[in-house]
């Protein structure tokens, strides 16, 4: 019963593509949950449960100005490097720039339930804000807002490392408001194919 038990979870692990087989003696070795593959995952329960631009943004306010508050404390020199100059490059008209700043400060957490899920999640708002409308000011008044963040993390001040994060959010918060999304659905059922792409839903 117990080895029939094995089985069933490495089969269900395998279906997941989160084990390896290698020959010789080291057998089957589960791997990372990449971020990519839990996005997908997360992106099929937005589709389900309806999750709203709004809903996305209360659950990053719970979780993001305490991750930052956190790195502020805790990260590393070579972390707050990292995490300042990807903020000083700003933001390119593509969103990259904007993603890599969350990720990075998650990271920098080394919490791995944090990150794993932050970083999903990170994935799946990358995916589903590839068609919105953000304009140059958008980007710019976010990327300010991370040099903000990054420069009270170098500081290691953890409270306005919290306030700063929490004032971004906020801001990405009257944007979707501005733009009558805060109660859209992040990723509509009517766009979701599952098929293997860049976009998960086309």
């Amino acid at each position: 019963p117990i080895c029939e038990t094995v089985r069933m979870a490495l089969r269900l692990l395998d279906a997941e593509g989160l084990t390896a087989t290698s020959q010789g003696r080291s057998g089957v070795r589960i791997r990372h949950p990449e971020p990519e593959r839990v996005a997908r995952s997360l992106v099929q329960l937005f589709t389900l449960t309806g999750a709203t631009w709004g809903d996305l943004l209360a659950f990053r306010s719970m979780l993001e100005p305490a991750a930052a508050a956190h790195v502020a404390e805790y990260a590393t020199a070579t972390q707050r490097k990292r995490i300042a100059a990807v903020a000083e490059r700003g933001i390119a008209p593509d969103g990259t720039g904007y993603h890599e700043f969350h990720e990075l400060l998650v990271q920098a957490s080394e919490n791995p339930l944090l990150t794993t899920v932050l970083a999903a999640i990170e994935q799946a708002v990358r995916w589903a804000a590839a068609e919105q409308d953000i304009t140059q000011y958008d980007r710019d008044e976010a990327a300010r807002s991370h040099r903000a963040i990054a420069a009270a993390i170098t500081a290691k001040d953890p409270q306005k490392a919290h306030r700063r994060m929490e004032q971004h959010l906020n801001a990405a918060l009257r944007h979707v408001e501005a733009s009558g999304l805060r109660g859209a659905p992040m990723i509509p059922p009517s766009r979701w194919s599952g098929e293997n792409s860049d976009l998960p839903w086309r």
